[in-house]
């Protein structure tokens, strides 16, 4: 079962405005009616978010629902604020189809201005029966710790570390995570690392962070301890065992990723699945936002189970070239620091009032020939495009995904139609732009220069790609991340 999430999905979270009601102005094409041409676009399109229970807030169902939103929907797609995703069309052919033909535009657009007519009830497709809670069918679900979210302030990512319910080597097709409170879950992941002894299980973990009022963490701090509840007081943090949680934010990507709208990652599509190794933990990562009421969420994870394929799916991070982290978090006691620091500063820094600043490139080796299936894009509110460019070992160059119009609202993961053959030696680079400027709607702060961090404020370029390769086959043996010098990797390619 794919991503098919879908398009006019959450088309309205912005709540753009509710149509007042009224006639409207005729249209001049031949009459459009609700049940005749509209309904069929929104089943295809638009019902996945838009129903009771999932991320949209309104719902799309039935006429009665629908009407009221009817202007709203002409402003969003003719504008093209949604459907969401904002891919240019001419690069890559993905099962995800976020785009709204002109045709379905136009029916749209004449529907509303004609009055936002009803119709014939016969002319109306059956309905879509949609599955409603889990997705994929899960054949083994797990419950992480209920969260106590608080209703104003900031929640830092955390981590909590969950037992495997696998007591052998397994194989799955999906993996599905579905939040207790979709709506204070900006998004959640899941990886396996190897099991410890002594691990705490159930355990939330953060770094303590130090911020102003306005959550901006404050410069030239020392690096963040690792903090989790106190034993005896729950409503304070007190230091962990860093060496029990080591490396939890591993450089493999989340194997499985849920956003608002979302369906799972359904590795069987391409004749894959994903190894769960014995003897491996879970490790759940929740990014929280406060939304003005206190609610306590409880993340649950799904596994359907699968045969043991020929080939495995592994999803793989990519990120900038660099220091690699926040340097402004640290904490300089003598020069050489300092001058450390500074160039660590400098490695992600938004300048204040920047349109369209170039983040430092990802780039990745391929070092044995392999499949590429999946691309993802991650980036906060200063996000503004971000481009996949493939460089073959015979010189041509192919962009592979392209996205011009990023919406911070989306975190979105494409899935190719058909996958791509990457010969040994072929590069890949990823590159994006930021807007730190006044004209970016989602800026809350355009006089300040903005650093890599967790939370929606501060920023990340977190691109993430599917690669497929043969069961047995050592993911290390296949790719190098950011290998050489910067300025050589490639030439051919434009920023």
């Amino acid at each position: 079962m794919r991503t098919l999430l879908i398009v006019c999905a959450c088309l309205f979270s912005l709540v753009l405005f509710a149509q007042s009601g009224g006639s409207g102005v005729p249209s001049t094409a031949a009459q459009v009616t609700f049940n005749k041409h509209v309904l069929p676009i929104l089943q295809q399109k638009c019902q996945s978010c838009h129903r009771p229970g999932e991320a949209a807030p309104m719902s799309f169902l039935s006429y009665q629902a629908t009407r009221p939103w009817a202007r709203a929907m002409k402003t969003a797609v003719t504008t093209r604020k949604m459907p969401p995703g904002g891919l240019n069309p001419r690069y890559g052919d993905f099962l995800e189809d976020y785009t709204l033909t002109d045709k379905q535009i136009e029916t749209m657009v004449n529907w509303a201005d004609g009055g936002a007519v009803e119709g014939d009830p016969g002319d109306a497709p059956p309905p879509v029966q949609w599955v409603e809670g889990w997705r994929s069918k899960p054949d083994v679900v797990i419950e992480a710790p209920p969260f106590d979210v608080p209703a104003t302030g900031w929640v830092e990512n955390l981590d909590i570390i969950l037992p495997t319910p696998f007591k052998r080597d397994a194989w799955v097709r999906t993996i599905e995570i579905r939040p207790g409170v979709p709506a204070v879950v900006h998004h959640a992941g899941v990886r396996f690392v190897p099991h410890r002894d002594g691990v705490e299980y159930g355990v939330p973990v953060w770094p303590d962070i130090k911020r102003d009022e306005n959550g901006v963490h404050v410069p030239d701090q020392e690096k963040p301890a690792l903090v989790s509840f106190c034993s005896d007081d729950s409503k304070k943090a007190c230091p962990v065992d860093e060496k029990q949680f080591h490396g939890l934010n591993g450089g493999g990507g989340f194997d499985g990723f849920y956003r608002p709208g979302g369906t799972p990652l359904d590795y069987a599509y391409y004749g894959t699945a994903y190894l769960i190794p014995a003897n491996s933990d879970i490790v759940i990562n929740l990014h929280y936002n406060p939304n003005g009421r206190a609610v306590t969420d409880a993340t649950k994870i799904g596994f359907t189970l699968a045969p043991e394929p020929a080939r495995q799916l592994r999803m793989v991070a990519l990120s900038p070239r660099g220091r690699g982290g926040p340097g402004d978090r640290d904490n300089g006691s003598n020069e050489l620091t300092e001058r450390n620091n500074a160039a660590e500063r400098a490695w992600f820094r938004i300048p204040a009032g920047d349109p369209n600043w170039l983040a430092p490139p990802a780039d990745m080796l391929f070092d044995a020939d392999t499949e590429l299936a999946v691309m993802s894009i991650h980036m906060h509110e200063r996000g503004k495009d971000m481009t996949y460019t493939l460089l073959y070992p015979d010189g041509r160059t192919e962009v592979i995904l392209n996205q011009p119009g990023y919406d911070f609202n989306w975190q979105m993961t494409y899935n190719l139609r058909n996958t791509i053959k990457i010969p040994k030696g072929t590069k890949l680079r990823v590159i994006a732009h930021y807007n730190n400027s006044a004209s970016n709607r989602y800026n809350r702060n355009p006089n300040i220069d903005v650093y890599w961090g967790e939370q929606s404020w501060e920023e990340m370029m977190a691109p993430w790609v599917g690669l497929i390769v043969n069961r047995d086959v050592d993911l290390n043996k296949v790719l190098v991340r950011n290998p050489g010098d910067e300025k050589t990797f490639v030439a051919r390619i434009g920023q």
